[in-house]
């Protein structure tokens, strides 16, 4: 939502939950679409609101902000998604010049704008987020998954080999990143895995 078209009703969508803050909405605010006539019962029961669906006060700053925020994506989308596409392709030929054995993990041809997901042979993920948690924000997974240790069953069904999958990386990317932080996140990685590399092979 907010990266790419979405077509309701031409994908038969049943249910579409939607989280601002994934296109600069607020966060905390998100959205049910149900498609008509689908059953749902509710989990929260009290005064009634959302139709009866959800009870408890409606955060109308929230809700006004995730309006404007679909407005603005509707009209900005196209161009926006178009630039960052440009600076995660200037993060990956950096990193990939400086690290000839990086991997690019997923299809290049169709994903997300937003999204640089690579894989540093030979180097735990754990160690890399240790070294640089403190001048990049990085992770090793979806924030969702925070605090699970078992692999990512994602990349499992990718079949990605075992040490790719140990030195997995998400990168995000966005509207507001700037073309000298793309470049100053591949220097920050690039001298942080040469170190790394130095240390496990002394």
């Amino acid at each position: 939502m907010g990266k790419t078209l979405i077509d309701f009703k031409q994908w038969e969508i049943t249910y579409l939950t939607i989280s601002g803050h994934k296109f600069y909405a607020p966060k905390g605010i998100g959205a049910l679409v149900i498609k008509k006539g689908t059953p749902l019962e509710p989990i929260i029961y009290g005064g009634g609101h959302e139709r009866g669906m959800r009870s408890g006060t409606l955060n109308v700053p929230g809700i006004v902000g995730l309006g404007e925020a679909c407005r603005l994506r509707e009209m900005e989308m196209k161009e926006d998604e178009s630039a960052i596409a440009q600076k995660r392709d200037r993060l990956q030929a950096l990193l990939q010049k400086e690290i000839p054995d990086l991997v690019v993990n997923g299809d290049t041809n169709s994903r997300l704008a937003g999204n640089l997901h690579i894989s540093l042979p030979r180097i735990p993920n754990s160690a890399i987020v240790a070294r640089i948690r403190d001048q990049l924000a990085i992770s090793t997974g979806a924030a969702c998954s925070s605090g699970v240790e078992t692999p990512s069953h994602v990349l499992r069904a990718m079949n990605l080999p075992e040490e790719a999958i140990e030195g997995a990386l998400r990168i995000g990317i966005g509207k507001f990143t700037m073309e000298e932080e793309v470049d100053q996140a591949a220097m920050i990685l690039s001298e942080a895995a040469f170190k790394i590399r130095s240390l496990m092979d002394s």
